[in-house]
């Protein structure tokens, strides 16, 4: 059974959440969408976009914030 993943608006409005997306032209929710799909915590959806790709150290700081760690 698959669990429900639900990105909290204060998640969505954090600085460096923000400052992130910014970076790459997106809202946060699309950032923290992508983030959830890059660590396979998500299947890969048609609303994020597929092309970019996060550095490892904007996973690590996303990892922090959200407590979401898929690499084990």
């Amino acid at each position: 059974m698959d669990r429900q993943i639900i990105i909290s608006p204060q998640l969505c409005e954090d600085e460096v959440v923000c400052f992130i997306a910014d970076r790459y032209h997106i809202n946060p929710y699309a950032l923290l969408q992508l983030f959830l799909m890059q660590n396979g915590i998500i299947k890969d959806t048609d609303n994020v976009e597929c092309e970019l790709q996060l550095e490892d150290n904007e996973i690590e700081i996303l990892r922090g914030l959200t407590g979401f760690d898929n690499s084990n």
